[in-house]
């Protein structure tokens, strides 16, 4: 594998670049040939450009956008060359999907991807360039998803004082279109990286409202714009959009953080962003500081350098640019240094979706992605980068003068890491029973109240057991309570033995527990209260020696809320203990 990074201003310089390229012997002996196109200009004819490199270089895939604008006018990229950057493959092979979606659905074009993964059984991931909305680039993808292929690319931005069209390259131009490239070979190598760098801090808030899947319309049943106002003292006026750059939403969607930068405000106070978000979502507000920024990088570097990458291709979001001014070249140049070739998309999102489905379309971030043909090296990635620990960052902060800049940063990362302690220590203590270290019955409630919310909209069976401890008030008459607690912990230890993700356990009150079970019909739920039956009854305790447990299992039911279902478990159970104990009853 070979990159090659060309840049032009004018027709003429890309046709002397192109004959280069098409007359050399890697391109004619190549397996497969990328090129990527990113356009800061907005006097080019790119139907023009995207129609010649089509026209005489067949063997190639082309992918690009055009790039995202939004630095102040002293950071303009308008006169930025075209960049025209070229990856040859000895092995790879290259597969490309160019979809307009003025034409035909998200759906339809992920159908299209899906039935050609069929086919190609060493695809190892996936390039992805969009000018459409967010619904159809995550109906596209979810067609897909379970492929598991990590994806990366960007999203096609414009300049904000120009307002220029947005535009993806393929085998044409769209505004509203999906270029995807698939590579595939056995001896593929991947390096990724999510490079975020914004520090979260303040209390966990949520989206109580949306407009569409870019808007945001409340936020804790309150305009959303008013998060600003309130902690940041930033007004919805026109220069609401640069006051709030530096102080990203993150959100967490499984183990990566995703942020959110609003790109405008309305009238009523809702935002819009350039990525999609999802109302019932939760999140911190975050800030930003280029020292921790190139602290991330400088940790992302190092790893890619250890990948030893034969080509490596960045994203950047064109608000961190904006965020780093006199400095965004900062960034790339510090992995130039080891790969001078490597491209650059500045775009309004970048997408960042790891092996296991985690990621999505990010904002304010720096995605760095490596590629390398040959067995030695290991796939690598990163789905959060975290700031480095103190002793492994250099000791720079000697000095006799520590700008106050940094002093008052440093006092909120350090305030706002020991609230997090201090939130999650009176978490714990609010939700959890004290003795058994479970769910408590106020956080029973909330969490089987948040299944029933599910099962309003995905209809799966779910199933209730009702538990209780047979004669329990004679194991404290005889023993004493302090024997009693430990058999409650000792029978609680057991039963968590059988817990999966996705169920929920806790102590309703004394010696009754409550065992909730998602996708789980009545009988399957039986057969679980079963199980956990046998297991306590075969247990030996230390001093109580054997107890049995009673159970009552009831189905959720339409129209059941939290206090309907439980009841009827608790129906079950009373059945039980009138027919002899120890045993499983299901209504």
């Amino acid at each position: 594998m070979m990159q090659k990074k060309y840049t032009f201003h004018d027709f003429s310089e890309l046709e002397r670049i192109i004959t280069e390229l098409t007359t050399s012997d890697a391109y004619k002996n190549a397996s497969g040939v990328l090129l990527q196109l990113y356009n800061p200009k907005l006097d080019t004819n790119d139907q023009q450009i995207v129609k010649y490199i089509q026209e005489k270089c067949s063997k190639a895939c082309l992918v690009g956008i055009t790039s995202a604008n939004i630095a102040d006018v002293e950071y303009d990229i308008k006169d930025n060359p075209l960049e025209l950057n070229v990856t040859i493959f000895k092995a790879t092979r290259l597969f490309a999907f160019d979809f307009d979606l003025r034409r035909e659905t998200g759906f339809v074009a992920g159908r299209i991807v899906q039935e050609k993964l069929q086919d190609i059984p060493n695809a190892r991931c996936m390039l992805i360039c969009y000018s459409c909305g967010s619904v159809a680039l995550q109906t596209f993808i979810q067609e897909f998803s379970h492929h598991r292929l990590p994806i990366f690319g960007a999203k096609a931005g414009r300049s904000t004082r120009a307002q220029n069209i947005p535009q993806v390259y393929g085998r044409t131009v769209r505004d509203d279109g999906i270029t995807a490239i698939i590579f595939a070979g056995d001896n593929l190598r991947l390096y990724m990286d999510n490079c975020l760098g914004f520090q979260e801090i303040g209390l966990n808030m949520r989206v109580t409202e949306t407009k569409s899947d870019t808007v945001i319309s409340k936020i804790d049943d309150k305009p959303a714009a008013e998060i600003y106002s309130k902690y940041l003292q930033v007004k919805p006026n026109q220069y609401f959009v640069q006051n709030v750059c530096e102080f990203p939403l993150i959100f967490h969607r499984g183990d990566c953080p995703v942020a959110r930068v609003p790109s405008a405000c309305d009238q009523d106070g809702s935002m819009r962003f350039t990525a999609d978000v999802v109302q019932g979502e939760i999140f911190r507000l975050s800030y930003g500081n280029s020292h921790n920024f190139f602290q991330i990088i400088e940790s992302s570097v190092q790893g890619i350098k250890r990948f030893q990458p034969e080509a490596v291709f960045l994203f950047e979001c064109s608000n961190r640019i904006r965020f780093l001014e006199e400095q965004p070249q900062c960034e790339a140049d510090s992995f130039r240094v080891n790969s001078p070739e490597l491209s650059v998309a500045i775009g309004f999102a970048e997408l960042f979706f790891s092996s296991t489905g985690y990621g999505g379309a990010l904002n304010s971030a720096l995605v760095v992605v490596g590629l390398c043909e040959g067995p030695v090296a290991e796939d690598e990635i990163h789905v959060r980068n975290d700031l480095p620990e103190e002793d492994e960052v250099d000791q720079e902060d000697k000095r006799d003068y520590i700008p106050f800049v940094d002093r008052i940063l440093h006092f909120l990362e350090t305030t706002s890491l020991e609230l997090d302690q201090r939130n999650q220590e009176l978490d714990m203590i609010a939700t959890t029973d004290r003795l058994t270290r479970i769910y408590n019955r106020w956080e029973l409630e909330n969490k089987i109240n948040e299944m029933l919310n599910s099962y309003a909209d995905e209809k799966k069976p779910m199933s209730l057991i009702f538990m209780d401890i047979d004669h329990f008030k004679q194991i404290n008459d005889k023993f004493g309570h302090d024997v009693g607690d430990m058999v409650l912990k000792a029978t609680v230890r057991l039963i968590k033995n059988n817990l999966q993700p996705h169920h929920v356990f806790g102590r309703w009150g004394g010696e009754e527990f409550l065992y909730a079970l998602p996708d789980t019909d009545l009988k399957e739920g039986k057969a679980f209260a079963e199980r956990i039956r046998v297991q306590v009854e075969n247990n030996c305790y230390v001093k109580a020696r054997y107890i049995t447990m009673s159970f009552g299992v009831a189905q959720l039911t339409p129209g059941d809320d939290l206090l309907s279902w439980v009841k009827r478990a608790d129906q079950a159970l009373y059945q039980a203990k009138e027919t002899g104990r120890n045993r499983v009853v299901a209504l």
